[in-house]
């Protein structure tokens, strides 16, 4: 009969990271984002998970003390997982960072595993690895050791250890540890456990990234969670992995678009807005991306549509509703008529241009009213 082993793989958790700090709700995102660890640790204990991942930017940036205490007290609050972590661009392991000390004085470095240790940490210069016998299980990493990190500092690891190899690795742009997709898939690895970029998604089967267990910034849309991981080895000693993503996000950053038409009013509008967010459920955090053609003389109020909930801003991409044949012949020798007649042609089928001309025409008729 096969053996499975059962992994949970985070990154990115940012802890001490608050989110959206100038907003109302910004102290509870900083909560969330503090509980993101204990919560991630009960899934473990729930699941009975054999191995928790976590792959760069425990921290939001180098730990104190009292942090690194918190996190061991969180560890010793797993029933069985052994855990294996790095450090990333954000918590970096510099000359005076905290974790070489908080490493020693749990008995986390890589050689204490073979004394029962059940948490490692790579923080050396090189690659390095774990063995951890009751998974038959080989584990590689290696941390980063200073902000930015432009070699491939991953591509080069190959697995030597028999059963299954797994690498740990931060990073995958150009100045964060780039990454050569197709020459890692080649090495050999059951799986690779990345960290860095803050949304889920697969570079290649068994190459993932987890994203962040929880959205840290209003660009980061969609779900989050981590990655629930199982590797079987059958009869024959044939590795399979199959790798889930798990929302897990106490919430999740949403746009939502709103159409306006020349008959929006500003109480039309807020309804609209209101009803938008009420049929999302009202828990998340709301982007209002504001579409469409408006009477020229009505402008949105983005304070009043912040105002309505967890909205953390108003993109106003709306054009005013000009009759350009009426303003034309009210305006045929001057600046105005002139300005309609160089790009009403193109705007006809050139969005550039006719966003161009809409919005001229808002500064040009401004300037009129005043008389300039």
């Amino acid at each position: 009969m096969g053996e499975s082993i059962t992994i949970i793989h985070t990154a990115d958790l940012h802890l001490g990271m608050q989110p959206e700090k100038d907003l109302p709700i910004g102290k509870e995102r900083a909560r969330e984002v503090a509980e993101s660890l204990p919560r991630l640790v009960a899934a473990c204990n729930e699941l009975e998970a054999d191995l928790l991942l976590i792959a760069g930017d425990l921290f939001h940036k180098a730990p104190l003390v009292r942090e690194l205490k918190d996190v061991a007290y969180q560890f010793g609050k797993l029933a069985k997982t052994r855990v294996v972590m790095i450090a990333g661009n954000h918590d970096y392991i510099s000359a005076r960072s905290n974790y070489p000390a908080w490493i020693a004085a749990n008995g986390y470095a890589p050689e204490d595993a073979a004394d029962g240790a059940r948490v490692t940490m790579f923080a050396g210069a090189e690659a390095e690895k774990v063995y951890l016998p009751e998974l038959g299980t080989t584990v590689y990493g290696r941390s980063f050791r200073s902000q930015n990190v432009t070699e491939g500092i991953y591509d080069d690891i190959v697995p030597t250890e028999p059963g299954i190899r797994i690498l740990l690795a931060h990073g995958g742009d150009a100045t964060d540890a780039p990454l050569d997709v197709k020459k890692i898939a080649g090495n050999g690895w059951d799986y690779v456990a990345l960290g860095h970029i803050h949304k889920p998604g697969m570079l290649a089967p068994g190459i993932v990234y987890p994203g962040s267990p929880e959205p840290l910034d209003r660009n980061e849309t969609g779900p989050h969670g981590y990655s629930l991981v199982r590797i079987t080895v059958d009869d024959a000693g044939r590795h399979k992995t199959d790798a889930t993503f798990v929302p897990f996000s106490k919430r999740e950053y949403r746009d939502l678009e709103i159409l306006l038409t020349a008959e929006t009013t500003a109480g039309s509008l807020a309804d609209a807005a209101a009803a938008a967010i009420a049929a999302d459920g009202g828990e998340n955090l709301y982007r209002f991306v504001l579409t469409g053609r408006r009477d020229a003389d009505f402008a949105p109020d983005a304070e009043a549509l912040a105002a309505l909930g967890n909205v953390t801003e108003v993109v106003d991409r709306t054009l005013p509703e000009y009759d350009l044949a009426a303003l034309r012949a009210a305006n045929a020798d001057n600046l105005i008529g002139m300005f309609i007649d160089a790009l009403a042609e193109r705007a006809e089928t050139d969005e550039v241009a006719r966003k161009a001309l809409y919005e001229g025409l808002t500064a040009l008729l401004r300037q009129n009213k005043r008389g300039f």
